[in-house]
């Protein structure tokens, strides 16, 4: 077995319908291309040289920046209603209650009418941020120290 496994060349096994991306490509859509392929990286191209390669731990990399995960604070995830007007009333009242945003993110909710909205805050208590946002926040899934 070993002695067949070391007849084996690169050529043999690499995928010969390269997909690639712009060095301009928005991130998300590198990921969206990565996820629906299947892919665990991709070469990126420019003037149709490749410059470099992004791959799964760089997305990773980045959504631990966008989460504010290398950041002590308060972590919240709760469903709001799918309306105009609705996170810039979550926003306003953390804001106003002396909250200092880190990170934020907003997914599709449980329905077509609400979303789901994760986000850490510094400079406000756990149960103030409960209490500011009560009659906002349609479901609190989650607000812990992190």
């Amino acid at each position: 077995m070993n002695y067949l496994i070391s007849k084996v060349t690169v050529k043999q096994v690499m995928s010969k319908k390269v997909i690639t991306v712009d060095k301009d490509t928005p991130i998300e859509e590198a990921a969206r291309i990565m996820a629906d392929k299947k892919i665990g990286g991709v070469p990126v191209v420019s003037a149709g040289k490749v410059v470099g390669i992004i791959t799964e731990t760089d997305l990773f990399k980045a959504f631990l920046e966008l989460m504010g995960a290398r950041q002590k604070a308060t972590r919240v995830t709760a469903t709001i209603p799918d309306r105009p007007g609705e996170l810039a009333k979550v926003t306003k009242a953390i804001s106003t209650n002396g909250g200092d945003f880190i990170s934020f993110g907003i997914f599709s909710g449980p329905d077509t009418n609400s979303r789901v909205i994760t986000f850490k805050v510094d400079g406000i208590k756990k149960e103030k941020i409960k209490e500011v946002l009560e009659d906002i926040v349609l479901k609190f899934w989650d607000i812990r120290q992190s």
